[in-house]
């Protein structure tokens, strides 16, 4: 089963990624169903650009909406 799927919003996992390239949607889900769950590739579009990456190479991006943040005393 595929961890991400068509249309979340996913970052990359690393140190060395362009900013450019940081966060983006996932517009196809590609499984190998012959190898690891971890070898399931994603195509992400990054808006200027949509590129290929493994399951191991990304995470789901976790949007909060109306969040209350208090100051600490």
């Amino acid at each position: 089963m595929a961890r991400f799927k068509v249309g979340d919003r996913v970052e990359r996992v690393g140190t060395l990624v362009p900013e450019h390239m940081r966060t983006g949607r996932v517009v196809r889900v590609i499984p190998h169903p012959q190898l690891s769950e971890d070898f399931t590739e994603y195509e992400v579009d990054f808006g200027n650009r949509v590129a290929s990456f493994y399951q191991t190479q990304l995470r789901l991006v976790l949007i909060v909406k109306n969040a209350k943040f208090s100051k600490a005393p």
